[in-house]
């Protein structure tokens, strides 16, 4: 493999500093105007006013007014696409098949390790920038399937962010991959159990590619707890081949073979049967919505009168969320959206999820995980809990922060990021490029 980044940093054993002068919310509870946030090792020690907080001979970072919120999380990513950029499919993107058959079927297909680490670390370092610190990935490398999961976890472990990773089963390299496909998921997921920062699911594709067959030997092998990750309903190919089995969905299908439960990762549940939707009200399982791959795709939009409760990802578009968040509304109902919806979708709903798998994480206390964003936005107009989505979609917009910090460890600041030598990731990441694209056109 190509030589890994190195970490060019040197953590303390003790990173006591303070985070202050700016508005510090949470958008649920919490709101400070002029606002701090006491940082201890990798935790919050204490949040309040910043006469309050501040105190001499401990450092202070002045964000002068700036909006200081939980870090943001992308419930459904894919990093290898990271290297996809510039990118020509290999045939016609008629309809999502050929996008699928053409373009990132291929990509996934040419993947190695150095690839595979590089995408990732890419991936991960543009989401920082964004204010990002916990990322739900959804990974294929279908001719590099053994220890992929832990290449991408080492690239997590470099940058210092949290991660739920999986592998995307999938028949369509053929039945007897398979099986490597499933020993990933469940190699990874067991020993990580234990983790405070990476964790695993069981990866699965979508219904369309996987067989009576392959679902079936999943429900077997697969212990009860082991949530799924999946595409679901995506397109309505998905839909559609679901119904010629003859189940009464995509939704249906996973149900039938005892795959579903509250912590299962349902992408996209666009194209959905009223059976579906039925289930989705007894399981509540997570649904992650991705609004701009679905236009990008032209797939369609999630049913937002029937699911109400969802969070946000990017399906590898982006590592921006608050980007995102401004695409929902846009290609929502625009001003005719409930901007306390926007904020449910955006804050509290995912706290709740969040804590399912890191349960130290989410919102600001004391005691709790010191993950916070800095957005590079001053409030002029006046805010507050009912106008917070308001300042994010039409304030701030998207964009990259002024300041990221996951576990207490600033990672990046103005414009910076602090871990790694960026041009030394840069150079290393053309060279393997280079030998992606020979594998990718052939």
């Amino acid at each position: 493999m190509t030589n890994k980044i190195q970490n060019n940093t040197l953590k303390k054993e003790v990173n006591r500093y303070i985070v202050g002068n700016g508005v510090v919310t949470d958008g649920i509870n919490l709101l400070l105007d002029n606002g701090a946030i006491l940082i201890n090792g990798e935790n919050i020690e204490k949040i309040g006013k910043t006469e309050e907080i501040k105190e001499e001979g401990i450092d202070f970072i002045d964000v002068e007014g700036r909006l200081i919120i939980p870090g943001l999380v992308n419930f459904h990513h894919h990093l290898y696409s990271s290297l996809a950029v510039g990118l020509s499919p290999h045939g016609k993107t008629e309809n999502f098949i050929h996008i699928l058959e053409n373009l990132w079927w291929r990509l996934d297909s040419a993947l190695d390790e150095d690839s595979i680490y590089y995408s990732a670390l890419l991936g991960i370092i543009d989401s920082i920038k964004y204010g990002v610190t916990t990322i739900f990935d959804h990974h294929a490398s279908m001719n590099y399937v053994r220890n992929s999961l832990f290449t991408i976890e080492s690239a997590f472990k470099l940058a210092g962010i949290k991660g739920v990773l999986c592998f995307e089963t999938s028949d369509r390299m053929g039945k007897e991959e398979v099986q490597k496909h499933i020993d990933e998921n469940l190699e990874f997921y067991g020993t990580h159990e234990d983790s405070s920062s990476i964790k695993g699911m069981f990866g699965l594709h979508a219904n369309f590619t996987l067989s009576e067959k392959t679902l079936k030997k999943i429900s077997l092998i697969k212990p009860e707890e082991i949530p799924i990750h999946i595409h679901c309903g995506e397109d309505k190919a998905d839909l559609d081949f679901c119904i010629n089995q003859r189940y009464r969905g995509v939704v249906d299908r996973l149900q039938r073979f005892g795959l579903l439960n509250s912590n299962s990762i349902l992408a996209h549940a666009v194209h959905l049967s009223e059976e579906d939707y039925r289930i989705l009200e007894d399981i509540m399982p997570i649904v992650v919505s991705n609004p701009e791959s679905n236009a990008n795709n032209r797939i369609g939009k999630m049913d937002r009168r029937r699911i109400k409760r969802f969070v946000l990802g990017t399906d590898g578009m982006s590592g921006d969320m608050i980007g995102t968040l401004r695409s929902l509304y846009l290609l929502g109902e625009g001003i005719q959206e409930s901007l306390d919806e926007m904020k449910k979708i955006f804050f509290d709903y995912k706290y709740d999820i969040l804590r399912k798998f890191f349960p130290e994480t989410g919102i600001f206390e004391k005691g709790g995980k010191a993950d916070i964003a800095v957005l590079n936005y001053i409030p002029i107009t006046p805010l507050g809990l009912n106008n917070l989505t308001s300042h994010l979609i039409f304030g701030v917009k998207g964009g990259k922060v002024y300041m990221t910090i996951s576990n207490g460890n600033i990672l990046y600041k103005e414009g910076i990021i602090t871990f790694l030598d960026e041009n030394k990731l840069i150079s290393n990441s053309t060279m393997v490029l280079k030998e992606l694209y020979k594998s990718y056109y052939g």
